[in-house]
């Protein structure tokens, strides 16, 4: 029987740690059929190669970006191929090779949900929604809630600074690239709590220098974000402006946190959670 610590998908238990919050992709490629070659596959794409140079940025001060970058200039020519372990010699900490009892290919939760939209949306649903179980389990129902919006916000975090990424010259310098990233961001922050990112840290500098304003959004907040990323790419793909984007983005910011703050009880949640940390941009 699963242990409420199992992530069961479609009545099938993936190894998962707990301790790390790695998820055996091999599991989870086994439902789809022969788990051999998925990962390889996914590895080898210039979308995935994008997203783990985006994880690792931000989540790994030790990650070689220059090297990585070489690596990824190589994506999409039909040799092309990437390993686990030349990932981790890159010093990638999003992915790792077990071996002996309990062995496969395990990744961060954040790159097994990438991996899962990418084999299957239907994968990507189940798995997203047994992940989502198991935390409600574990730690409650506000926290797990919290959680998985934090989780799904950071996924989609990518959407619109990828796409504006992809559209630089081979050339370009990297600092241009964490600029424009920087840039997307702030978007989404100045139409979710009109302020930018460092507009917040000089007003309201949190105790830890690694959060930021999402580490304190409510979970119908990080939802709202979460959508609003999904709109921003939408709106840059159809050539809209950076000003033009923004206007939208306020517009239908509202309308979202409505949406999910729809009983009294969230909208308590959400006003009191503004007035104690002392910003916020909603009102009911």
């Amino acid at each position: 029987m699963a242990k409420k610590t199992d992530l069961v998908i479609y009545d099938t238990e993936v190894k998962y740690d707990q301790v790390n919050d790695y998820v055996c992709l091999n599991d989870i490629a086994s439902m789809k059929s022969d788990d051999r070659f998925y990962i390889a596959d996914w590895l080898r794409t210039i979308t995935t190669l994008a997203f783990i140079e985006e994880w690792e940025k931000s989540s790994n001060p030790n990650f070689n970006l220059e090297e990585f970058i070489q690596l990824r200039g190589r994506a999409g020519t039909g040799s092309f191929r990437v390993s686990v372990q030349q990932l981790t010699d890159l010093g990638c900490t999003g992915i790792y090779a077990k071996r002996g009892r309990n062995g496969g290919t395990y990744a961060s939760i954040e790159w097994a949900i990438h991996f899962a939209n990418w084999l299957d949306p239907r994968f990507y649903l189940a798995t997203l929604r047994s992940y989502l179980s198991m935390q409600k389990s574990l730690y409650g129902n506000y926290a797990a809630h919290k959680r998985f919006a934090r989780e799904l916000a950071a996924e989609n975090h990518r959407l619109p600074t990828t796409q504006a990424v992809t559209g630089l010259p081979p050339e370009a310098d990297i600092m241009v690239e964490r600029r424009l990233a920087s840039v997307e961001a702030d978007l989404i922050n100045l139409a979710l709590w009109g302020m930018t990112a460092r507009e917040w840290r000089i007003r309201f500098p949190p105790e830890d220098h690694k959060h930021n304003m999402r580490d304190y959004a409510t979970p119908e907040e990080l939802k709202t974000l979460s959508a609003l990323l999904v709109l921003s790419q939408e709106l840059q793909q159809q050539g809209y402006t950076s000003e033009e984007r923004l206007d939208r983005l306020k517009n239908r910011a509202q309308d979202l946190i409505n949406h999910y703050c729809k009983t009294d009880t969230k909208q308590d949640q959400l006003a009191l959670a503004q007035h104690k940390r002392g910003w916020g941009n909603f009102q009911f």
